[in-house]
């Protein structure tokens, strides 16, 4: 929940934020097939509990997507069908339009670019309805634009961010201001705009240090470690991804983690270590398979398969395309490289891995 909480009416039963908190956790560990049997007893009806749920998936998306995937979706159906009486006034829909953007936000983490479009649309059906709709229109916006960007629509993004960024701060969500400005850099820097990549995430990490909002000062150390990298900096790169490692396992964000394995992995084999960046890029799709990112996961075989070629394992670099490829098949997730991937398959059918091929079709991966 961002900005300011508003606790609401709790009607016959009144619960105080701790003890939302508790029956939050408990309702957690009831296995969700048999939580809706349960549902009067664990109190799933009540606004405070709601809260403390709401808070809970919001803390857990960076560490566990494919679990706030589930949990959102079960609590969103369950408020859905039968329509449950919430609150005294617009909670229904507020907790709605909460458990859809949360659903969509794990689900566009687990590069599930469908499903996160349709929860996105939920979510606005429900804000609409509910006061402050504004601040709630600003985080989905946020999330909108993510998706855009992770689809390679930049010219959009850097049309749009600066405008949502704008609107953030004026609505008072500084978490959200500085997210709309980490996609207006990476943007620049997928378009090769270096300087002003490094600008813009410059930027944001001093006003993340001012405001002390360390969730935030990772992303921003690990998106200068990527650009201190393309720059041909790598001892600058290294350093911020030093920095941003001991920020990440600070605030347990395993996407964040993942990602700046990834990055690490890359400085290292530009650095000619080749050994070493093999480790790292196993240790990030470990993680990645781990966490539920599929999507990471098939783009880090395919890199290591690549860095496996260069070192002359071709046998293991095989392996790693092998286990790319049933998850890129299942989440259809390259249509725009289908001629890059019929090329590989053909290549690994004659067992000789057509490296032009696979790099051509990891390069869709990349943010």
């Amino acid at each position: 929940m961002r900005g300011e909480v508003v606790r609401f009416p709790a009607g016959q039963e009144s619960l105080s934020v701790q003890e939302g908190r508790a029956a939050a956790e408990r309702a957690l560990a009831v296995p969700i097939a048999d939580r809706a049997a349960a549902a009067r007893e664990l109190r799933l009806e009540h606004p405070e509990v709601l809260l403390a749920l709401c808070e809970t998936l919001t803390r857990r998306i960076e560490t566990a997507p494919a679990s706030v995937s589930e949990e959102a979706e079960f609590l969103y159906r369950f408020l859905e069908r039968p329509a449950r009486k919430i609150g005294e006034f617009d909670e229904r829909e507020y907790f709605l339009g909460e458990l859809a953007l949360l659903a969509g936000g794990a689900n566009r983490i687990l590069f599930r670019r469908e499903d996160a479009r349709r929860w996105f649309d939920r979510a606005e059906a429900n804000f609409v309805r509910v006061s402050n709709a504004s601040v709630h229109f600003a985080r989905l916006g946020y999330q909108r634009l993510a998706l855009a960007m992770e689809e390679r629509r930049f010219e959009e993004v850097l049309e749009l961010a600066p405008a949502w960024s704008e609107s953030s701060r004026r609505l008072g969500l500084l978490e959200e201001t500085l997210k709309c400005r980490f996609l207006e850099g990476v943007a620049f820097r997928e378009m090769g705009d270096l300087p002003r990549a490094g600008e813009v995430f410059r930027e944001i990490f001093d006003a993340a240090r001012v405001a002390n909002e360390s969730k935030l000062l990772a992303p921003a150390a690990n998106n200068l470690a990527q650009v201190r990298r393309l720059q041909g900096d790598r001892d600058g790169a290294l350093e911020y991804a030093r920095q941003a490692l001991e920020l990440l396992k600070r605030a347990d964000s395993q996407v964040g983690l993942v990602k700046l394995r990834w990055c690490v992995g890359d400085i290292l084999r530009e650095q000619g270590k080749t050994a070493e960046s093999i480790d790292a890029y196993r240790e990030a799709v470990r993680e990645a398979e781990r966490v539920g990112m599929r999507g990471d996961a098939a783009a880090i075989h395919l890199v290591l398969a690549d860095s496996l070629l260069g070192a002359g394992q071709e046998a293991q670099a095989e392996w790693e395309v092998r286990a790319a490829l049933p998850i890129i098949d299942e989440e259809q997730m390259v249509p725009e490289g289908f001629a890059a991937l019929s090329l590989l398959r053909e290549s690994l059918r004659r067992r000789k891995i057509d490296r032009q091929a696979l790099r051509s079709l990891h390069g869709y991966f990349r943010e």
